[in-house]
Order: C-alpha cells, then structure tokens, then sequence
C-alpha cells in the first residue's frame, strides 16, 4: 500500500503494527534515515538496540544469504515487546528474499522495515511494496517541513503559543535548513 506524504507522517508517528513491513526509499538518504529512526523507536521503543529486539541487516549481507531476514524476523528475544528486522541500501535485487519472508509472514513476528534511495516506479522492490495491502511504502522527498511537521516539532518540544509571525520564520528557516538542523 502506497502512502502519500502526509499519511507516511501519520504512519511513522503512529505505525500500524499490523503491518508485516514498511518501505521508506527516497534520494536524499539524511530525510529517509529520520523517518526510519522515528518509525523504530515508535514501534519498538527507545530501548530496542539495547534489549536485542531491533536486528539490522545490510543488502549486501541479505544477497549473500538469503534467511538472515526471514531469521530476524521469526526469533524471539529475550526481552519482551515489539521487534523490528531492519533492512538497509536495499536495491531490486533482494526483492526476491523480501517477498518470500512478508509471504511467510505472521502476527508476533518482527516488523520488516526497509530502507533504499531513489527507487523508480518499475523497481520490483517499490511494486512489491505498493500493491500488497498487509505492507506500506511510503516516498520520502526533499521537501522542506509543512506547518504540521514543524507544529509537530514545537509541541514534542514543548513549545506552545508560538507567534504566527514565529511560525511564518519558523517555516522559512525550514526552506534553508539541511535535515536534522
């Protein structure tokens, strides 16, 4: 299932973890490593690293061997809570070793999420990703935040009762600034 922009925000702020996988894939790697981290920690939790329930797995590692995902996604931790097999640089050509592990896959089993650049809209790895409805793609642009996302920003802050002049600076600084400033 394809997701625009707004609804990828929504998503990430709050994922629907019955969701067997996510793919975030864009051209500038900074904004789709933000939105990665963010949809993460919002299904794992900030402790994910530490208590073994977050498994990375490059592409170039799931070439070689094909049942590093489908074994990050089907073990148990230690620790309870939510899991997350996390695939990174993915390309067309681990499509095949993706597929096979979301058709296998199971409520209770790690959350797929994978990350790529630019992908076309003939890539295997986006189509496989846009026409299943149990996954989510979602594109990630070099667009500077909108008036939400930096609302949004403000209240995670605590920041309340910001000026419209403030905001209207807020969001012009938004323009000029590289992601993560």
């Amino acid at each position: 299932m394809k997701l625009n922009a707004r609804d990828g925000r929504s998503f990430f702020a709050k994922p629907d973890t019955s969701k067997a996988g996510v793919l975030i894939y864009g051209p500038d790697p900074m904004r789709t490593s933000m939105r990665r981290k963010e949809l993460i920690e919002n299904i794992t939790g900030p402790n994910a690293d530490e208590e073994m329930r977050l498994a990375r797995i490059s592409s170039a590692d799931l070439r070689k061997d094909a049942a590093l995902l489908l074994d990050a996604t089907k073990a148990q931790g230690f620790f309870p809570g939510p899991r997350v097999a996390f695939v990174e640089d993915a390309a067309d050509s681990v499509t095949k070793a993706i597929t096979a592990v979301l058709d296998d896959w199971q409520s209770g089993d790690a959350t797929i999420v994978v990350t790529a650049g630019q992908l076309t809209p003939r890539s295997s790895l986006r189509k496989a990703f846009e026409t299943r409805k149990d996954v989510v793609a979602v594109a990630i642009y070099a667009d500077p935040p909108g008036r939400d996302e930096i609302e949004a920003e403000l209240t995670k802050a605590g920041v309340r009762n910001v000026s419209h002049n403030a905001l209207s600076d807020l969001m012009d600084l938004g323009r000029i600034l590289d992601p993560g400033d």
